[in-house]
C-alpha cells in the first residue's frame, strides 16, 4: 500500500496539528506536511506559492491530503491556481473539512474540483459542500479506524495507475 503511495507524492494541508490517525497515516506515506499558518493574506499566498512548489517539483502526478480548514485551502488553491499545476494533481482526500469558515481567507467561486475527491465526513453535516467540489462522500468513522485513511490512499493511487494504463493503451493504439 506505501509503495503505490510513494509513487505518487502526498501533499497534507492541516490547520495545526493533525489529529492521530492522519498523523499516522502522514507518517506512514512519508508525505509532506504544510501547515495553513496564522490566517493573514501573507501567510495564505505564503500558502499558496508552497502548493505550487510543491506540484511543479514533484515528478508526475500528486495526492493531497487535507484535514479542517486545509480541506478548504485546497479547493481555494484548485480553484484559482494556473491549469498547469492543478492538472498535475489526480486526486484529494479532504477529511473533515471546516462547515463554515472562520474568516474568508479561502474564499473562492463555488465550483467543482478540476480532480478526482474524496470527502470523508465525520460530522454527518457536510453534504452540500462535498457536492459543491464535486466529492465523492465517504462516513468518517469507515476511513479513520484501522489504517482507513492508507486504504483511500491506495484507492485513489490504485485510481491513477489505471488511469495511467488506459492513457498508455490509448496511445499505443495511435502508432
Amino acid at each position: 500500500m506505501v509503495a503505490l503511495a510513494n509513487r505518487y507524492p502526498v501533499l497534507a494541508l492541516t490547520d495545526g496539528a493533525p489529529p492521530p490517525a492522519l498523523a499516522e497515516a502522514i507518517e506512514r506515506l512519508r508525505a509532506t506536511l504544510l501547515p495553513l499558518g496564522r490566517g493573514t493574506d501573507g501567510d495564505r499566498n505564503m500558502l499558496g506559492a508552497r502548493i505550487d512548489r510543491f506540484v511543479g517539483e514533484s515528478d508526475g502526478q500528486v495526492i493531497l491530503l487535507a484535514h479542517g480548514a486545509g480541506c478548504r485551502a485546497a479547493a481555494w488553491w484548485a480553484r484559482l491556481s494556473p491549469s498547469h499545476y492543478v492538472q498535475r494533481v489526480k486526486g484529494a482526500i479532504l477529511v473533515d473539512p471546516v462547515i463554515e469558515p472562520a474568516s474568508d481567507r479561502f474564499a473562492s467561486p463555488p465550483t467543482l474540483l478540476p480532480f478526482r475527491s474524496m470527502t470523508v465526513d465525520g460530522s454527518g453535516r457536510i453534504e452540500a459542500l462535498a457536492r459543491e467540489w464535486g466529492s465523492e462522500m465517504l462516513p468518517g468513522d469507515s476511513a479513520v479506524r484501522g489504517g482507513g485513511l492508507l486504504g483511500l490512499i491506495e484507492r485513489m493511487s490504485g485510481a491513477v495507475v489505471a488511469h495511467d494504463v488506459r492513457t498508455a493503451e490509448k496511445l499505443a493504439r495511435l502508432r
